[in-house]
């Protein structure tokens, strides 16, 4: 195929390209879901090597050059949805409480593990009941509760095996700086040995 043919070709790619996708610029959204509809992409679709793969233009929204360009305030990666044909501002509503519950949990547990249980300590009733209420919440036994508890603080008996450790790391960089001025001390030279005369010949 010769470059003319080759140009042709392209030249027809674009056209038709184009003529699906006159505005140029579109957000993507899902338009079967409830509004406002969360934007999940941008689209310039005269620059794209293929638009095999994009929804039709009557399920994009149209953009103008100008928002487009507007990667500040309006061309966001997140916290943009369609609504009533418009790009408004959104906030993506949280979880369900049983969701929340299960990922404060796994958070707690590796907290309260990391304070009391790697040292062969009991977590404080305080945090047993924390857990527990987040055990009941994740799994759906509590239905009354409408907010995650609040974590209890680490208490200071979590404290005192970091304090030592702190004190022996001390202590040996102490002995190696004693150790370092050892090695570096002059060794005593031998105390020079005069020759003697005696039973020597006159």
């Amino acid at each position: 195929m010769s470059d003319k043919s080759l140009s042709c070709s392209s030249l027809s790619v674009t056209a038709q390209v184009q003529a699906a996708y006159p505005a140029r610029y579109y957000a993507g959204y899902d338009a079967t879901a409830t509004q406002p509809a969360p934007v999940t992409a941008w689209y310039d679709t005269w620059s794209m090597s293929s638009v095999e793969s994009l929804p039709p233009a009557s399920q994009l929204l149209p953009i103008s050059a100008a928002d487009w360009a507007n990667t500040t305030s309006f061309r966001l990666p997140a916290g943009k949805a369609v609504q009533n044909g418009a790009i408004v501002d959104y906030t993506a509503p949280l979880p369900p409480l049983a969701t929340q519950a299960a990922n404060a949990l796994q958070q707690a547990a590796t907290t309260s593990w990391a304070a009391y249980g790697m040292y062969g300590e009991t977590p404080p009733a305080v945090w047993q009941t924390y857990l527990a209420s987040l055990r009941a919440l994740a799994s759906g036994a509590d239905t009354t509760s409408t907010q995650l508890p609040a974590q209890p603080a680490l208490s200071a008996a979590a404290m005192p095996t970091l304090e030592v450790s702190v004190g022996v790391v001390e202590k040996t960089h102490f002995e190696e700086n004693a150790a370092s001025r050892l090695e570096q001390a002059p060794e005593p030279q031998p105390a020079q040995q005069i020759p003697t005369t005696a039973g020597q010949g006159a």
